[in-house]
């Protein structure tokens, strides 16, 4: 398994059945949708960039062997003050910390190293366009993708606030 196999593609309009699909599954609901079905609408809302707010985010279709495996995001932190306030305690100047999330929604993928390779994925996206720090902020009961920040070099600052500097 080659870090070369697994490409971020831009997530596409015939990409949202998939994903919202996965949002569905009950591995992937309790930590992607912890608030229920509204979250789950907001996500899809967000996927469609129904508005302009959220134009800060980058969504990605992951593929492995043109296979879609999974979903990935990152976000400049800047444009989301109240949140970083909320989840990390501090705002951030523009490009320079991203928060990032992901998922396996292909079960066939899962415990196999691709999460491991999907964030140092995004964390090469995030250098290219000149970020310092890479947030996440997963549950703390959401072993796997703790395990999966944590082997790519991010370390625990509190509960559910995870960083990298670049």
């Amino acid at each position: 398994m080659s870090k070369n196999t697994i490409v971020l593609k831009p997530l596409s309009d015939e990409d949202i059945n998939l994903f919202s699909n996965w949002l569905d599954k009950d591995y992937i609901y309790k930590w992607f949708c912890p608030d229920g079905d509204e979250q789950r609408a907001d996500w899809l809302d967000e996927v469609r960039n129904v508005d302009s707010k959220h134009n800060h985010f980058n969504h990605f279709i992951v593929n492995h062997n043109d296979i879609k495996i999974g979903y990935c995001l990152y976000l400049d932190l800047h444009f989301e003050p109240e949140y970083s306030l909320e989840n990390y305690g501090k705002t951030f100047d523009e490009g320079y910390a991203f928060e990032i999330g992901f998922l396996i929604g292909n079960e066939e993928y899962l415990n196999k190293g691709f999460g491991k390779m999907i964030v140092n994925k995004l964390e090469a996206k995030i250098i290219e366009i000149g970020g310092k720090e890479i947030l996440a902020d997963p549950d703390e009961e959401n072993i796997a993708s703790i395990k999966t920040l944590l082997s790519n070099g991010f370390i625990r600052i509190k509960d559910g606030d995870y960083r990298k500097s670049i």
